[in-house]
């Protein structure tokens, strides 16, 4: 997949995180399209889920899943081949547009500044999704080990009956139907279902105890080679 863009964007709070979800998507297709996004306009999907600080460590406390001091989302985007064509060729001015348009978000943190009037860590980061660095985990298809990293905050909540980290897929979860929606639920649980049949109660990896499922300790081993 070369036609997808990752991000992490840094966030003040969790709280409303639908909503900053949705905006996040909503600033992003301003961005690339200059308008609002249209269920009769499709142009891009995106992958989205909101993290806290420590998950990759498999074990994170409930006190910090609830209320981090460093709360931020990761997200994958994959354009249509003509679309991704103009975006690539230009992709310094394409991240400055994201930059401009997502920091326009009450919520979303402001850049780290130094004492010098630099920028010394900034909250916004996006890159163009390298395979190559993924290429050797256990997913058929590279995409699926950034979107286990991506979601390791809910699996680890999932786990405990935590729905707080649930991640959304867009424009999907804005303009499906309730049909849509149903199938999409019965095919989740059907997986799931089948994943919690070969569940590893607890494993290691180094010093870290774990509970989790078989695709989320892929998820942790491909965040090593990320």
């Amino acid at each position: 997949m070369n036609r997808a863009l990752i991000f992490t964007i840094q966030t003040k709070t969790l709280a409303n995180t639908n909503h900053i979800k949705k905006a996040i998507y909503e600033k992003f297709h301003r961005a690339f399209y200059d308008k609002l996004s249209s269920p009769k306009d499709f142009t891009f999907s995106m992958f989205i889920a909101s993290d806290v600080e420590g998950t990759k460590t498999g074990d994170t406390p409930e006190n910090t899943l609830n209320e981090p001091l460093h709360p931020h989302y990761h997200g994958i985007i994959v354009f249509n081949e003509n679309d991704w064509a103009s975006i690539r060729e230009n992709l310094h001015f394409w991240k400055g547009q994201i930059r401009k348009f997502v920091s326009k978000i009450r919520e979303v943190k402001d850049d780290e500044i130094d004492k010098y009037g630099c920028i010394k860590s900034e909250s916004i980061w996006i890159d163009v999704f390298d395979e190559s660095k993924v290429s050797n985990m256990k997913h058929k298809f590279p995409l699926g080990n950034y979107v286990q990293y991506a979601m390791k905050a809910y699996l680890q909540s999932y786990n405990r009956g935590n729905l707080s980290h649930e991640p959304k897929v867009y424009p999907f979860d804005i303009y499906a139907s309730d049909a849509d929606v149903r199938n999409a639920e019965k095919l989740f649980n059907n997986l799931w279902s089948q994943q919690q049949e070969h569940r590893v109660i607890k494993g290691r990896v180094g010093n870290s105890v774990l509970l989790k499922t078989p695709a989320a300790a892929e998820g942790y081993q491909a965040h090593k080679h990320l």
